[in-house]
């Protein structure tokens, strides 16, 4: 098999037959202290080094391994930049919508709406995610607001927003977008450029 790590092709003793065995070799052994596998590539494939299907892959089964290694930081940098990449798409979203909604196209409204919809939910996954690797509290106050403060308000505008989506009443929905939602983001687009630095 041929090993890449980080683009550079490497030469790994280990004893162990899944992929899971030499990822795990490779964390602990096979690189600096502190870095950990960010993502694979079996014969060109992109997978999750995380994958329970991945990990029980025969070593004997894969031609070509490219690994992925960086720091925990880099991958929390990365998250960031992420998160703060998609807010740059889903706030011109929302505004498509509520003008979809206020000029009476609910149905192209509605596209945007469902897409809106899948993003909180990822925006906020990814931003749990970031929370917990610089071990932020929930608790924490940015600019007078807590993190859980932020959450729950969240939480209460997504069940109005689909409760009025249920109800088909447009203009609510399309207030709760414009006068809730896009300053909730806008505010997050504020403040996670400074997560960098914690």
């Amino acid at each position: 098999m041929k090993l890449l790590v980080n683009e550079k092709e490497e030469t790994i003793a280990f004893v162990g037959e899944t992929l899971g065995d030499l990822l795990s070799h490779i964390e602990k052994v096979g690189v600096a202290q502190g870095n950990v596998v960010r993502s694979i590539k079996i014969d060109g494939q992109e997978s999750s080094p995380d994958s329970s299907e991945a990990q029980r892959t025969q070593i004997s089964e894969i031609a070509t391994l490219e690994v992925e290694i960086s720091t925990l930081a880099d991958m929390i940098n990365k998250n960031i930049e992420n998160a703060d990449a998609y807010l740059i798409r889903l706030i011109p979203g929302i505004e498509q919508s509520v003008e979809l909604f206020r000029i009476g196209n609910e149905q192209e409204a509605n596209k945007f709406f469902v897409k809106i919809v899948d993003g909180i939910d990822w925006f906020s996954q990814v931003l749990d995610i970031i929370l917990t690797a610089k071990e932020i509290s929930p608790e924490t106050v940015f600019e007078g607001k807590s993190i859980q403060d932020r959450r729950t308000s969240l939480v209460g505008l997504t069940q109005q927003m689909v409760d009025a989506n249920k109800n088909q009443d447009w203009v609510l929905l399309a207030d709760l977008l414009e006068y809730e939602i896009l300053p909730y983001y806008q505010e997050w687009s504020n403040l996670l450029p400074g997560f960098r630095s914690l």
